[in-house]
């Protein structure tokens, strides 16, 4: 378990989370032993070795670190940066285009986050709650934004939470098909993901 993972303590080690998380982008969840990378991200962060032992005696404490800080940056930055006195579809808009920019930022805590969440359940349920927390925050927040659209006559949906999770699902697909080297900027991206959302799965006409 590590020593510390409150808010206060993933901010101060976002350098070392951040490495890695470039890690695990570049050699996969288990592609290097722990050792290999303890020593690399020492190296690179100027990070204490002993210190990061302790912290994150075990690889898969350093990927739940990496998830949980990413995921907090995630939900919290999109809540923080809402305008609940805008109308729906420019809130909805603008979380879609936060979204894209963000997940792309973490996708690879994203991919780990799949990997470790039903072993998280079965093994730490408290950490799975923490994060479970988290994405239900967002998962309400979003709900929230298509129930407000529905009530003022501009999404049309009959169910707020299955069309929420139509959403969460398209967000997931970022993953699986972008590659910037494809010629398309993440703000075209954006807006190709905003026109699927508002006008595709929440029935908002053009």
């Amino acid at each position: 378990m590590t020593a510390d993972t409150s808010p206060h303590a993933l901010r101060a080690t976002a350098p070392v989370l951040d490495c890695a998380a470039r890690l695990f982008a570049e050699h996969g969840s288990r592609g290097l032993p722990m050792s290999d990378l303890t020593r690399r991200i020492a190296a690179r962060t100027g990070a204490d070795t002993a210190a990061l032992r302790r912290a994150f005696p075990t690889r898969f404490d350093l990927i739940h670190a990496v998830v949980l800080r990413s995921t907090r940056e995630c939900v919290e930055g999109q809540l923080a940066a809402d305008d609940p006195e805008s109308r729906a579809v420019e809130r909805m808009s603008a979380l879609v285009v936060r979204h894209v920019e963000t997940g792309w930022r973490h996708r690879t805590a994203t991919a780990l986050a799949h990997e470790i969440l039903p072993v998280l359940r079965a093994v730490h349920p408290t950490r799975h709650r923490e994060i479970g927390t988290l994405n239900r925050a967002y998962r309400e927040h979003i709900r929230g934004i298509v129930a407000d659209g529905v009530l003022e006559g501009v999404f049309h949906v009959t169910d707020p939470g299955r069309a929420t999770d139509e959403v969460l699902d398209t967000f997931d697909s970022l993953l699986h098909w972008y590659r910037p080297e494809g010629g398309l900027s993440l703000d075209d991206l954006g807006a190709v993901y905003v026109d699927l959302v508002i006008h595709h799965h929440l029935g908002c006409p053009r």
